[in-house]
């Protein structure tokens, strides 16, 4: 993180990073795939995916405030940018088609399993970008002080996807999207 404080300029900012690792192989194999495992990346049912790594994960945020003081204007920007959405491709199998590789029938009378194609953690989507900017001009009267403020986010209209349908038959369907560009004008009143 990065903070620095010049005259009449905020600059605040950074970055987080890192990984995940999961490893249930021990307990997929003593149970002999019989077993779902949940982990923090996804679900484990079989030991070729009991060990999960996913790639480095990076998110940067940064901000900056630049007031100009002939005209009592403040001016601010946010930037962010987010990894994109995890991508999972869950089918759900019919006994029918499980049967013959698992060796009998699915336990408890189950009519049907949903399995993940994808090994967790592997595949994400495109990261997710936005800009956001505020103008507040600043007016005074005696003890009054008044800010009228204009904010203007997704200033790109960026319609990055946020989440992803993990369902096979509706694939990579998206479930939501940043929010489409807009604007808000707002007053504030300190007294």
């Amino acid at each position: 993180a990065v903070n620095a404080r010049l005259r009449d300029v905020t600059l605040q900012g950074g970055f987080s990073t890192g990984r995940t690792s999961t490893d249930t192989c021990g307990i997929v194999s003593q149970y002999k795939n019989s077993v779902t495992v949940n982990s923090s990346i996804g679900t484990v049912q079989s030991v070729d995916m009991c060990q999960l790594h996913t790639p480095f994960l990076t998110q940067f945020k940064f901000l900056g405030t630049y007031g100009i003081p002939k005209i009592d204007v403040d001016v601010a920007a946010t930037l962010q940018s987010l990894p994109g959405p995890v991508i999972a491709a869950n089918y759900t199998a019919s006994n029918a088609e499980v049967q013959p590789s698992l060796g009998r029938p699915l336990s408890g009378g189950a009519a049907n399993v949903t399995v993940n194609i994808v090994p967790p953690g592997t595949m994400y989507g495109e990261r997710a970008t936005s800009l956001d900017l505020r103008f507040s001009k600043v007016l005074r009267f005696s003890q009054l002080r008044t800010g009228v403020n204009f904010d203007l986010y997704n200033l790109f209209n960026s319609n990055a996807v946020l989440s992803l349908n993990p369902a096979y038959a509706r694939w990579q369907v998206p479930l939501s999207i940043l929010n489409a560009r807009l604007f808000k004008i707002s007053v504030q009143l300190d007294f």
